[in-house]
């Protein structure tokens, strides 16, 4: 059995971290009609989190396919290849950001709404 970065478990948390969690967490959020702003919050933390996690196993991974007699994972995990591994974690954090600036921005909408802002443009019944 050859030794390479592939067989370590920081491989399978990399997958696990950078492709299936992500996945469920953006199809949960489309399949559901009406969620929480808080579970908006939520997931996106998560999505955070999870990217610093990817990036961590990245480069620990980096280190392992440096130590190991394998070509193939030091093309992988140890080269300019590597910086392509690095967009998934990007992707997932820029979408948590995004989700938490689009819940930030509706609460200041909903905050910052006068009595006047909900009928201001609909028609009151008589003329001034």
């Amino acid at each position: 059995m050859t030794d390479n970065a592939f067989i370590h478990i920081e491989f399978w948390l990399l997958l696990l971290a950078s492709l299936a969690v992500p996945l469920t967490i953006y199809f949960g959020l489309l399949w559901v009609r009406r969620i929480s702003r808080y579970s908006i919050l939520l997931f996106a933390f998560a999505l955070l989190l999870l990217s610093a996690a990817d990036v961590l196993l990245l480069e620990h991974l980096a280190d392992i396919a440096r130590a190991t007699p394998s070509v193939f994972d030091d093309k992988v995990f140890a080269s300019e290849f590597s910086l392509t591994l690095y967009l998934l974690p990007l992707l997932s954090a820029g979408i948590g950001i995004n989700l938490i600036s689009n819940v930030l921005v509706e609460h200041l909408q909903r905050v910052t709404r006068t009595p006047d802002d909900s009928g201001a443009d609909a028609p009151s019944g008589h003329e001034p």
